[in-house]
């Protein structure tokens, strides 16, 4: 019987494997949550991908960029995952993942490090109902509708308030990244 996918690596690519792992890993998974939203889909199918790229690292073209090769294939899975899931809304078209996917890899490490410290300070910044809002709309698998009803507010007025938000939020992490945010309330 003819094995369709490449053979595991021997031991000794372990190594450089391990490294580049350990390398993009905050990039591939978060290049991950970034497409399902759920924290723990999110690890789950980073685990799988890491399995994924394991047993077809021996393919793995050295010449070529570790995180892009690992970000094709989580792309894949994901659209699996989602293909599954289809149902929720929270998540993005594969279109769209194909962008965000070419676009995830332009950015450095440290330049995505620094956005992502950026908005957790300025997410910290936000109105505390504003965070409460935030959370249960893009943090859980709730979405608009169930805030919409746990608060009594209509879901235009909530995508409302989002926008707001997320407008708020891009301010102020182009202020932090610019060196220009002093510590104050936003939204």
């Amino acid at each position: 019987m003819a094995q369709t996918d490449a053979q595991p690596p021997i031991r000794g690519d372990f190594i450089e494997f391990d490294r580049l792992v350990r390398q993009y890993h905050t990039q591939l998974l978060g290049y991950i949550h970034s497409l399902v939203r759920d924290l723990e889909d999110a690890e789950d199918l980073f685990q799988q991908t890491m399995l994924i790229l394991w047993k077809k690292f021996s393919t793995f073209d050295r010449q070529q960029s570790f995180l892009a090769w690992g970000c094709g294939i989580a792309r894949l899975e994901v659209s699996n995952y989602l293909r599954v899931r289809s149902r929720n809304r929270l998540y993005f078209s594969d279109d769209l993942n194909s962008l965000l996917s070419d676009a995830e890899v332009d950015f450095s490490r440290e330049e995505v490090e620094s956005q992502r410290d950026a908005l957790r300070g300025c997410v910290q910044k936000l109105r505390e109902r504003d965070r409460e809002l935030l959370n249960t709309c893009c943090g859980t698998a709730r979405g608009v509708g169930e805030a919409a009803q746990a608060t009594g507010r209509s879901p235009q007025s909530i995508h409302n308030s989002l926008r707001r938000i997320r407008r708020a939020l891009f301010e102020c992490i182009q202020r932090t990244l610019n060196q220009d945010c002093q510590p104050e309330i936003i939204g």
